[in-house]
């Protein structure tokens, strides 16, 4: 009794934690990329470094002394793939914000059940329930009607061939970045079956040191870098804001890394899904995002999906385990 007790406190500790970290992120990272034009690779070079540096703490403050196992023990390969699909998701999400509003890329974000479906399905050898694979449908269409009404939308505005352009920009980087997802699924769900699994802080700090080798040239090479240098010399306020959603972001993943590691990647995409739905909730109040009621219609179609997910959500078993188990 008292070990579930423990369970549920320590699943309403992660919980809550993500969704204080990533509600307050979510406003400023629009605002930053928006309004204040930071590059979205020199801000993610921002934070690997504020993560990194955070993982390094944890991992010196959690280190017990007769503690004998070494981060050169790892599967560096499957990490430097995980924080590949990590980081390129990332920046595919990020950059479409330039095209899409906050809400319909979080919108689209929600929809991170059907490429780790799919994934898991021919990476890992999972079995899905048919209620599952509905559940997937659901999600799809209400993506695609939410998406197609406020292009028809826009279309009444006289804003039709400018929005339509910007627009599928922006949908192609969100479909991009959902298929990295479902890659990143599977390749948690690997380093969790090795016989030497990472920590949450060894995670944490070599998902992002590999991060942060990837993010730097690219930030350098598009002109990101010296631009936010510049702009961050010239406004000692925005250096606050960075700073200060730097804190936030690594703060979050601690708390990502830890459910992934006392749960699963699933219980985790579980919380963040079941959050975007008042992050949507968040924006449109604060930024002066409006939805129809035909788009409230696609919204609740999505997260009806998410729910059958999460419902059902225990019905999948690995194939392979099931061989095993046959053998």
């Amino acid at each position: 009794m008292q070990g579930e007790t423990n369970s549920k406190l320590r699943f309403a500790f992660c919980a809550s934690g993500i969704c204080f970290c990533y509600w307050f992120y979510g406003a400023m990272q629009e605002s930053l990329i928006s309004n204040a034009q930071l590059g979205a690779t020199f801000l993610l070079v921002l934070q690997t470094i504020a993560n990194v540096l955070i993982s390094l703490v944890w991992g010196i403050a959690a280190r017990k002394d007769n503690d004998k196992n070494s981060i050169f023990d790892l599967q560096h390969k499957l990490l430097f793939m995980t924080s590949s699909t990590y980081v390129f998701a990332m920046v595919c999400s990020n950059e479409a914000l330039q095209y899409v509003s906050y809400p319909t890329a979080v919108l689209a974000k929600s929809c991170k059940m059907i490429p780790t479906m799919i994934m898991g399905f021919l990476v890992e050898r999972r079995s899905y329930s048919i209620q599952q694979w509905v559940a997937a449908f659901l999600i799809s269409i209400g993506i695609a009607s939410f998406n197609l009404l406020r292009f028809q939308d826009k279309q009444v505005e006289g804003e039709g061939d400018e929005v339509s352009d910007q627009h599928w920009k922006g949908m192609c980087l969100l479909c991009g970045s959902l298929c990295l997802d479902g890659f990143l699924g599977s390749f948690q769900g690997m380093l969790k079956s090795r016989e030497r699994s990472p920590t949450a802080n060894e995670t944490m700090f070599c998902v992002n040191c590999y991060a942060f080798t990837l993010m730097l040239p690219m930030s350098i090479v598009s002109g990101q870098f010296n631009e936010g240098i510049e702009l961050l010399k010239d406004d000692s306020r925005l250096v606050s804001i960075v700073l200060l959603q730097n804190a936030i972001v690594a703060v979050g993943q601690i708390f990502i890394f830890l459910t992934i590691t006392w749960y699963s990647s699933l219980v985790c995409t579980t919380i963040t899904t079941t959050r975007k739905f008042f992050t949507i909730l968040f924006s449109v109040i604060y930024f002066g995002h409006r939805f129809n009621i035909w788009q409230w219609v696609s919204i609740c179609m999505v997260f009806g999906g998410l729910y059958l997910s999460i419902v059902y959500r225990g019905e999948h078993v690995p194939a392979v385990e099931k061989r095993k188990k046959t053998d």
